[in-house]
């Protein structure tokens, strides 16, 4: 008797794909993450309203609103991924798991897309309060639509860079829990420190993925690259990266860390 035919890889990234999907609803991260961002995003609104802080014209308004998308991004990326390696290696559900007829680079890359969809989604919440509140003071004609979607498709590519920058750190670690807070704290924290103290010495942060996310609002109201204040020898230097400068580090950032993730997943030991 002949042994049924192993599922096609794209039978396994859709079932990967719709696990991972459960795995958020059923852990309740997809709904807590979504309250999260609902709430900050519909205080900014409130405030914006009883306030009447219009910033002068829509195209300002709705990037003084966004300017929180590269946090938020960090924020969700770093919960939804922290722990999307870890999970299948130490435990006995995840040695059950690699020990299946499937490719461990399909069952990631299902993951991987599960979990850029999801944190999309949960920007575009950000970009909702936002548009909404830009309608309500000046009118959806007065929207700047065409550089909005420069910026949305911006926030694609950075979720993208985020994900796979989350799903490296997680690779090093087999504690589901210890990868959550490490990759958060690395994160969040971390990339926010290193561009804090560079930028003091007057050295452009290119290296940081925070600082590649600004080109999601400088993309609707542009800023300039390089600006000095203080006096004499006491000064600081701030930078904004050029679009396309930030557009080609979150590329960067995707592609290498991607690769060094299914290439240690591929590799790691699972231990039942």
């Amino acid at each position: 008797m002949e042994s049924a035919a192993p599922p096609s890889d794209q039978a396994q990234f859709f079932t990967a794909l719709r696990r991972q999907f459960r795995f958020y609803r059923r852990t309740n991260r997809f709904y807590g993450l979504l309250g999260f961002v609902l709430l900050v995003s519909i205080a900014f609104l409130v405030v914006t309203l009883v306030e009447n802080s219009n910033s002068g014209n829509a195209a300002s308004y709705v990037a003084s609103l966004l300017g929180a998308v590269p946090t938020f991004g960090i924020i969700i990326c770093a919960f939804i991924g922290g722990d999307a390696i870890a999970m299948d290696f130490g435990s006995g559900t995840g040695y059950f798991m690699l020990v299946l007829p499937v490719r461990r680079s399909v069952l990631l890359l299902g993951r991987y897309v599960a979990a850029c969809a999801v944190s999309f989604c949960l920007l575009l919440v950000v970009y909702a309060t936002a548009l909404l509140g830009a309608s309500y003071f000046f009118g959806a004609g007065a929207i700047p639509w065409g550089t909005v979607a420069q910026s949305l498709g911006l926030a694609l590519l950075y979720v993208l860079a985020v994900v796979a920058t989350a799903f490296f750190f997680s690779s090093f670690f087999r504690s589901p829990a210890m990868s959550m807070v490490v990759t958060i704290l690395i994160l969040f924290l971390g990339f926010d420190i290193a561009q804090s103290i560079v930028s003091v010495a007057g050295v452009e942060p290119w290296f940081s993925i925070l600082y590649a996310g600004d080109v999601i609002t400088t993309v609707i109201v542009p800023v300039a690259h390089k600006t000095t204040t203080g006096m004499g020898r006491f000064h600081f230097t701030t930078f904004s990266p050029y679009i396309w400068e930030g557009a080609v580090i979150m590329l960067a950032y995707f592609v290498v860390f991607l690769g060094i993730s299914l290439w240690i997943y591929q590799r790691k030991e699972s231990k039942g």
